[in-house]
């Protein structure tokens, strides 16, 4: 309640980066309106958490990356944004600040929370059984409530004395039942492959050509095969055509808008950038190649750092 004893707006603060961000905030936003009628949104973010009714104060969207020198393009504009961010939320204090994915911008945003004493909830946390379990500890020590997307790091972080409740992987809630409970497929000289080049710049750059040789390879084999591409986000789109065009593939390659697993829904067989997609490609029972493409330093670093022997997210869950 405020000073005349009105019921107080509640101030939200969402902070997601890369397209996998964007779209879980944006379920997430919408959700809270409902549960919470009046309550105030804002926060960086892409499209979809704008067409969710977020107040985006910072197009984040396309910040994501992955590596060490990969970074360094980055780098400027997340440290100014995180200098902005940090004068304005100390001016406007909001009630609750949720961090969704985004860990290379979020991360270091935790500073800023903990200086200011803002409260603030990790949803969709990274990955700690992923890198190490040295990171949980950190992550449960500063956090008012951690999410997970998994039971496994439930479990890593309860072990670690964080605060953690757990409701399911959001991609359920996310994916159309339709994708979930496929037809009936056709034969399969009539199914496309759907190319799946992961929602990041970087990912479009150093992935996209290796996929696209791919299938002109595959083409070449079997010239009545098709393909299908989905673009994750809009700003994408430009250098997705731009790929297709410059490998003379645009008769063979169709351009889908939308989620990933919708895309590839109906598909004999997915090429996917390691990440959220094979998760989205399993749910949508089509059988993938999964496959990355990093720096030298990068390899290095991460074959040190990495917990897993698996790159593939449905393969490390199993």
């Amino acid at each position: 309640m405020d000073q005349a004893g009105e019921p107080r707006t509640l101030k939200l603060f969402l902070s997601a980066g890369e397209v996998s961000g964007d779209y879980q905030a944006a379920h997430l936003a919408r959700m809270l309106m409902k549960l919470r009628p009046g309550v105030k949104l804002s926060g960086y973010g892409g499209d979809h958490m704008r067409s969710a009714g977020v107040e985006i104060l910072c197009d984040s969207a396309a910040w994501g990356y992955v590596g060490l020198e990969e970074s360094l393009r980055f780098r400027p504009n997340m440290r100014r944004a995180r200098t902005q961010l940090a004068t304005l939320l100390r001016a406007e204090k909001p009630d609750l600040v949720i961090l969704v994915d985004g860990e290379a911008f979020n991360e270091r945003l935790v500073d800023v929370l903990r200086r200011e004493g803002i409260p603030f909830v990790h949803y969709f946390v990274p990955q700690v059984w992923f890198w190490g379990r040295w990171r949980a500890r950190r992550i449960a020590l500063e956090a008012a409530l951690i999410i997970p997307a998994f039971p496994k790091e439930l479990e890593i972080f309860r072990e670690s004395g964080a605060r953690t409740e757990w409701f399911g992987h959001p991609l359920l809630d996310l994916i159309p039942e339709v994708v979930l409970t496929p037809e009936p497929a056709p034969e399969d000289d009539a199914r496309p492959v759907a190319l799946l080049p992961g929602s990041r710049v970087q990912e479009i750059e150093t992935l996209g050509p290796t996929l696209i040789e791919a299938a002109k390879r595959l083409q070449n084999e079997r010239p009545a095969l098709r393909f299908v591409l989905p673009v994750a986000a809009k700003h994408l789109e430009p250098a997705i055509r731009k790929l297709v065009a410059d490998a003379g593939m645009g008769e063979f390659v169709e351009i889908r808008e939308g989620w990933t697993g919708v895309g590839a829904s109906g598909c004999r067989l997915a090429l996917v950038a390691s990440g959220t997609a094979t998760l989205e490609t399993a749910l949508a029972c089509v059988p993938m190649v999964a496959f990355y493409k990093v720096r030298r330093l990068t390899y290095f670093a991460a074959k040190m750092l990495v917990k897993t022997r698996f790159v593939a997210m449905p393969n490390i869950l199993l």
